[in-house]
């Protein structure tokens, strides 16, 4: 007789494989479950890619652990310009300006990116024709379940249109703040030229006047003579704080010291004021710029806080000049920080506009609270280029 052969039980019933793939009847069920999840990862894969590869406002590909581009999609052809055959294997040195290369700045977000995770940037790129265009470039470091590096994902959005917006607005705005400058500077000279030889004429007539009237008349005489002079004097103030003539003759450190000192008389509060010796000439605009800070937030700072003590430093290194102004006694509460921050209140509104009178500048100011006070902080650069308040590079 011949010998029965027996059939696993866990073959019975099951499904062979077919040519197209799917699953005849000795595939085991489980093994029927695995197949079809593998099948539809595969398929998220695909799709994941078509979509990546169809994306066309960003630039997405994907780097080696060195920095070379492994894949390149229709987005980023069309913002910088290489097709993928160009490029594939290239560094992307490739897409930075020389004067980032010399800076190392590449190898620089690379190294960011592997420490931290991701890292993210603006500036000019350059296009495989050779014309620049700004960036927004976030750059991801991508690693394997054991924590190895296996490259980093980079995407790139072409905000060229932005930036060219941000600077026409900002040359608007310096156009703007130089014309009301020019503006106060003529309302300051025309309130001098013209009133001050019609106070000085008036008070010679009173004071004659004076001289040949006694009793009521004479008291009445006196009491115009002090009203003039009190005149006199105030629309003098105002003409100087529109716009000191002794910028132009004395310097930054004179006018600003004449400033706070009169101001401490007129409040009756203490200000100390460290100061160097003396600084070196600065443009025009950068001079009024940093007299307005002290002009326009210190009273307003004194005012929000309630403080009577206020304190004024400058300081200048090699990089940057650093005017600080401050109060002392109790700080800013969160909330009126919060104000602040958002260019709310009293302060908010003083220290948004010279927030950016001084970024035309490439400064800033800041507000920074301490336990005794709060300090208003304007920076500028000594040794870099500037845009004057009119907009035109010097």
């Amino acid at each position: 007789m011949g010998t029965l052969r027996r059939v696993p039980l866990a073959h019975r019933g099951a499904k062979r494989p077919r040519a197209d793939g799917r699953v005849s009847a000795l595939d085991s069920p489980d093994e029927s479950v695995a197949r079809s999840a593998d099948e539809k990862l595969a398929d998220v894969d695909r799709r994941f890619r078509l979509f990546v590869e169809s994306v066309k406002d960003y630039a997405i590909f994907m780097l080696d652990p060195s920095g070379r581009v492994a894949t390149w999609n229709q987005g980023t052809e069309r913002i910088k310009g290489y097709r993928a055959a160009e490029i594939i294997g290239q560094h992307i040195s490739r897409f930075y300006t020389p004067e980032d290369l010399k800076l190392g700045l590449p190898a620089h977000l690379l190294k960011t990116a592997q420490a931290q995770g991701r890292v993210e940037s603006e500036g000019w790129r350059v296009r495989a024709d050779g014309s620049r265009f700004w960036a927004n470039v976030v750059i991801t470091a991508i690693r394997d379940e054991h924590g190895n590096l296996q490259g980093f994902g980079k995407v790139t959005r072409d905000l060229t249109e932005r930036k060219q917006a941000e600077e026409a607005l900002g040359a608007l705005a310096g156009r703007l703040v130089h014309a009301r400058d020019r503006e106060r500077q003529r309302v300051a000279a025309s309130l001098s030229d013209s009133t001050s030889p019609s106070f000085v004429a008036l008070l010679s007539k009173l004071y004659q006047v004076r001289k040949r009237t006694d009793g009521t008349a004479a008291q009445l005489t006196d009491d115009c003579i002090a009203l003039a002079e009190f005149l006199s004097r105030e629309i003098r103030t105002v003409s100087y704080l529109l716009h000191p003539p002794l910028l132009e003759t004395e310097g930054l450190l004179a006018v600003l010291r004449n400033y706070l000192e009169g101001f401490a008389r007129e409040k009756g509060i203490p200000i100390v004021i460290d100061f160097p010796t003396q600084l070196p000439k600065l443009p025009e605009s950068a001079e009024i710029a940093l007299y307005r800070v002290v002009q326009e937030a210190l009273p307003s700072l004194l005012h929000v806080s309630g403080n009577l003590r206020a304190k004024a430093t400058l300081a200048v290194n090699h990089e940057h000049l650093a005017l600080r102004i401050g109060d002392e006694g109790q700080g800013l509460s969160p909330q009126g920080l919060e104000e602040v921050r958002r260019g709310l209140g009293e302060l908010g509104v003083a220290t948004a506009g010279l927030r950016e009178r001084m970024k035309l500048l490439g400064g800033s100011v800041q507000i920074h609270p301490t336990i005794g006070g709060t300090w208003i902080i304007a920076t500028l650069p000594v040794n870099e280029p500037r845009l004057p308040l009119d907009g035109r590079p010097t």
